[in-house]
């Protein structure tokens, strides 16, 4: 998909403070499936945001004499003081600051599954917040308890250093969350070596990135340890999100790789076509380039992608030379419920394909409700799936309440004006169902939704499994940090059916087939994930 024009982003970044300060329709307390279900999970306020600062002029540093990756930890430390200057005084700073612990320690929803002292964060940053910090170093700190969270929901934002700054030679910024947009100038993804592999780029590539090519790391030092270093060190952050599992964060990080050109003087590129390793000079780089649409799925013949900066949220078609059906699942905003539920009717009952495969690895969320219609039409009889707990009390991190059973999420309805409505309709054939950790929020929910289906197979890597519903107006909470900051929290946790307690969130998604994009496959064209899926379904259906 071609990148959105420049106006086109200048208009979302005229109504970005909009979008960030906007909320769903859950309200707390009620007692209907359908307040819940309205809810808006989606990260779409970070999309917009980001999309903005893509048009945004860039700000380039002055007098640094090398990348910020070659300087010592203290270098860094002051280029990040200079850059961003002091910002608001330090009575604001941990005005915030207590704001923000303060409401996680009484409301957050996920501290199961997670080895975190939230009172010692405190003792540790507070006093060196007291003493006095740079603006760079207080959003730097403010990433670091979000990041010692592992939720996709719970970051925070200083608008100005986290979302507005773009990563250019010169900013002290690490760039992670390679979904959408890629300021390297190509999209990748994460391989179990550590390494990112290429599965898209622009023609004539600066640094001559093609499809294949994997980036092994910057300045002859494997990217794993690299990024490890510059979180420990703790860089101010330019995310969207991570994931919420372990699997899933560690994604979120390797897949980051593009995004860090600007911090090195050398990219380290095993060729694909060459079997050799070459050394490339970043200052090839013009700057920042925006290239995209970057969802880790490669081009499926007979199926095009959804036209997103559209409204198209959902497209489909029938894979060449087969009888399967293919659903592509960007998020549940807009039109998305009934995109989606078009898509599986045409596919199911007039197509009547013999197999169903419903692409969720890149999901951004959206409304609860949304998935059901279009999951619905594909169940045969009712089934209760997922409930909901919240927290107790603010003085135990533990103890829950629950605010929806498993049995008020049921497949086979559809939710609608606070009303439950049978969906008359079903699919005796195979389903595969392909999942990552692009899935997020209500993308991680709908996932989830479609393994309680009759006949289906999940295939790719856990989503992050942001399965909690955020800080919101209309929940009756709020987390106003001051101006210039966005912030939410997961204010609550999920559990399947038969097991409460044991809750999701942190939790990997279980997929039955675990597959993802290989090199030789993306440089042939080829998706390895959609080729497993083929493969079972043609078993499954006698081909």
């Amino acid at each position: 998909m071609a990148m959105p024009s420049l106006r086109r982003i200048g208009v979302l970044r005229a109504f970005t403070v909009l979008t960030i300060v906007s909320c769903s329709v859950f309200v707390r307390g009620a007692s209907g499936p359908d307040q819940l279900l309205n809810a808006d999970l989606s990260i779409d306020q970070r999309l917009s945001a980001r999309f903005a600062a893509a048009a945004a002029p860039a700000r380039r540093a002055d007098g640094l004499s090398r990348p910020v990756g070659s300087m010592s930890p203290a270098e860094r430390r002051e280029a990040i003081d200079a850059y961003w200057g002091d910002g608001p005084s330090t009575a604001v700073k941990l005005q915030t600051f207590d704001k923000f612990w303060q409401y996680v320690d009484a409301k957050f929803a996920a501290f199961q599954n997670i080895d975190v002292d939230w009172g010692a964060l405190r003792a540790r940053y507070r006093s060196e917040i007291a003493a006095g910090v740079s603006r760079g170093r207080f959003a730097a700190i403010v990433n670091q308890l979000a990041l010692a969270l592992r939720d996709s929901h719970t970051i925070p934002l200083d608008l100005l250093v986290n979302v507005d700054t773009v990563p250019e030679p010169g900013v002290p910024l690490m760039g992670l969350s390679g979904w959408t947009f890629d300021t390297s100038g190509a999209c990748l993804t994460a391989q179990d070596d550590g390494s990112a592999l290429v599965y898209s780029a622009m023609k004539n590539h600066p640094l001559g990135l093609e499809r294949g090519d994997r980036i092994l790391g910057y300045d002859g030092r494997p990217w794993g340890e690299l990024y490890q270093e510059l979180v420990r060190e703790e860089l101010p952050l330019w995310p969207l999100w991570w994931g919420s599992t372990p699997s899933s964060f560690e994604h979120t990080f390797v897949m980051s790789a593009g995004l860090n050109w600007h911090l090195f003087e050398t990219m380290d590129i095993a060729k694909h076509a060459t079997g050799q390793v070459a050394h490339v000079a970043t200052s090839r780089m013009p700057g920042a380039l925006f290239y995209g649409f970057c969802s880790e799925q490669i081009q499926i013949a007979g199926v095009p992608k959804p036209t997103y900066f559209d409204g198209g949220f959902v497209s489909s078609g029938i894979v060449d030379g087969t009888q399967i059906g293919y659903i592509y699942s960007w998020g549940w905003e807009g039109d998305a419920v009934n995109q989606f539920a078009q898509a599986v009717y045409e596919l199911t009952q007039v197509q009547q394909a013999a197999g169903l495969i419903i692409d969720f690895r890149f999901n951004e969320g959206g409304f609860l409700r949304a998935p059901f219609l279009g999951l619905s039409a594909l169940s045969s009889h009712p089934a209760p799936t997922l409930g909901m707990d919240e927290r107790l009390n603010p003085f135990d991190h533990f103890k829950m309440k629950s605010i929806v059973p498993p049995s008020q999420f049921l497949l086979d309805f559809h939710y609608r004006s606070g009303s439950r409505f049978k969906v008359n309709a079903s699919f005796a054939g195979p389903i595969a169902v392909l999942v990552g950790p692009g899935a997020v929020s209500a993308g991680d929910y709908s996932a989830l939704w479609s393994t309680y289906l009759p006949w289906v197979r999940t295939f790719g890597k856990s989503t992050s499994m942001a399965v909690g519903l955020p800080t919101q107006a209309a929940l009756g909470t709020s987390l106003d940090l001051g101006p210039g900051w966005f912030a939410r929290i997961a204010e609550t946790n999920t559990y399947s059916v038969g097991a409460p307690g044991n809750y999701l969130i942190h939790s990997e998604f279980p997929v039955d087939q675990s597959v993802w994009l290989r090199p030789d496959d993306v440089a042939a064209g080829k998706d390895t994930v959609v080729n497993a899926a083929v493969a079972w379904l043609h078993q499954q259906v006698g081909r």
